[in-house]
């Protein structure tokens, strides 16, 4: 649960304390190593791979380890007999570099999720939560377990625990009722719950209190990983020239720029696979903790299209990695079309945004407005606001790129609608950046400076939404909070430096209030 009260000089002695359930919790009991009470998980693939994104944010070699810092969010799914399906991940924020704590704020959110969840009907429900251990190891401390009450008030609550340092790590482990030992690979994580809810919190042995629960990953393959490296190593060198920022004096007044890119899904080249941790990718990696036999048989029917399906987009990324756009557009055609046939609609969205984005920075803008339209009919077909909303930015950021005035105010208005559809899904981030581009354009290229100050409140408004409320979907680097505080500042300084240019009082002066009384999340 949430420590409000939580003194912030306290800090020292929380790492100590986790320091301390490290070394015990790594190399738990046999008792708590072999005890796993409740339903097994299974947890999709692609909430997977949002976990260890989200997590590499702020967890990386880019990033020194003693700036590491954990995050945390929640897991989305259901339950039946035999099994809780975990399905989506709504990623909230980070913590300190010991601990993530629930306050008010998450609580709030976390809140909204549900009741967004029961509104739509579909059965999905807050199932559990995440957070990372950056080089902690994987175990519940004091916090953790406090946390994870609010999350097991059913008895099927999870509490799923990441450390990017453990992903790809040999581990051996023994057969029940078996002298063999098999080795396998560490996904990076494990999943708890809490043994006996009503137990003391006071009670000497309530630090044990939690088991691990058997779990397996629905639809890895070495193409999967391959795609995940790919995404990592363009996400962690877009990372770079913002994180040397931050270490320099510059006290020049900002420009006018477009600093952070208007599309997510920036994936490169992976000149060095082994940047974050290796991931062997032979043909017979077993990551699956346990073998459900009824799983395996199922998984094993569909695998070889699904695997095609990821070969396609490897073979794409190279492709645009080695300037061959043409035949990367191809395959990633080819893969877009083996997921349409698997009926996994929500990741052909998002292969459509990326290869729209990889045709804008190759100036294929004929082949992006063709992506960016199959993507705006496939998210009205699915009811989806957040690629919705990305169709729209893209179908805009097209029509602006292409110069011609008399086409400027169908950019801008494809980019507005973009923002109403990302604030609608919650993605801040997404809206600021929006508002941010339409402030831009007012300012630099038609010079009207109340509409561009009006917009640019706009984006500080949705930019310090963001700092605490991340949307999983939203995976690059730039909007992370510390970050997204400086483009708050940024923009701060120019409306200040254009306010004495309004003409219009009223507009003037409640621009003024507004950015006096916005409650800033730093």
């Amino acid at each position: 649960m949430s420590e409000q009260n939580k003194n912030p000089n306290d800090h020292d002695e929380i790492k100590e304390e986790k320091a301390e359930s490290e070394t015990r919790e790594v190399e738990p009991s046999d008792e708590i190593q072999t005890e796993r009470i409740g339903k097994p998980v299974i947890i999709s693939a692609e909430v997977y791979k949002t976990i260890i994104l989200y997590a590499s944010r702020y967890s990386n070699r880019s990033i020194p380890s003693k700036d590491w810092k954990e995050i945390y969010g929640v897991l989305i799914g259901f339950s039946d007999d035999d099994f809780v399906h975990v399905v989506g991940a709504e990623a909230l924020t980070f913590g300190h570099d010991t601990d993530v704590v629930l306050d008010n704020r998450h609580l709030v959110f976390i809140s909204e999720i549900q009741d967004k969840l029961v509104a739509q009907g579909n059965k999905l429900y807050v199932v559990g939560w995440f957070h990372s251990h950056p080089g902690l190891g994987l175990f519940f401390s004091d916090i953790d377990l406090r946390n994870q009450t609010f999350f097991q008030t059913h008895e099927d609550g999870i509490g799923l625990v990441f450390d990017h340092t453990l992903l790809g790590k040999k581990k051996q482990e023994k057969q029940e009722d078996s002298e063999f030992i098999i080795t396998k690979y560490d996904t990076g994580f494990e999943i708890f719950r809490i043994t006996d809810p009503l137990m003391d919190v006071n009670a000497p042995d309530y630090r044990d209190n939690y088991h691990k629960v058997d779990y397996i990953v629905d639809g890895l393959n070495k193409f999967f990983f391959a795609n995940v490296l790919s995404e990592l190593s363009a996400l962690v060198s877009e990372g770079k020239p913002l994180q040397s920022a931050y270490g320099e004096n510059n006290t020049a007044k900002p420009e006018v720029t477009e600093r952070f890119s208007p599309f997510d899904s920036s994936i490169g080249s992976t000149s060095n696979d082994n940047f974050l941790t290796e991931i062997p990718m032979e043909e017979d990696i077993y990551f699956s903790v346990d073998d459900f036999s009824q799983e395996k048989e199922r998984k094993q029917k569909s695998l070889p299209k699904k695997e095609i399906a990821e070969q396609m987009i490897y073979e794409g990324n190279q492709a645009f990695s080695n300037k061959d756009a043409v035949t990367g557009i191809e395959k990633f055609r080819e893969g877009i079309e083996h997921y349409k046939d698997l009926k996994e609609f929500d990741k052909v969205m998002d292969l459509l945004r990326t290869v729209a984005q990889k045709c804008i920075t190759n100036d294929h803008l004929i082949f992006a407005g063709e992506f960016g339209e199959d993507l705006l009919k496939l998210s009205k077909k699915h009811k989806n606001l957040f690629y919705r909303g990305v169709s729209n930015y893209i179908l805009g950021y097209i029509l602006l790129k292409r110069g011609e005035n008399d086409i400027l105010e169908e950019g801008l208005n494809k980019i507005q609608e973009a923002a109403v559809n990302f604030e609608n899904e919650g993605d801040y981030a997404g809206a600021g950046m929006c508002f941010n581009k339409i402030g831009n354009i007012y300012q630099s290229r038609l010079n009207l400076v109340e509409n561009a100050c009006l917009f640019y409140r706009a984006a500080v408004e949705n930019y310090n939404q963001a700092i605490v409320k991340m949307h999983p979907l939203r995976t690059s680097f730039w909007n992370k909070p510390e970050l997204l505080i400086e483009k708050i500042i940024e923009l701060k300084d120019i409306i200040e430096e254009l306010l004495p240019n309004l003409e219009n009082i009223k507009i003037k002066n409640k621009i003024i209030d507004d950015l006096q009384n916005l409650g800033y999340n730093f």
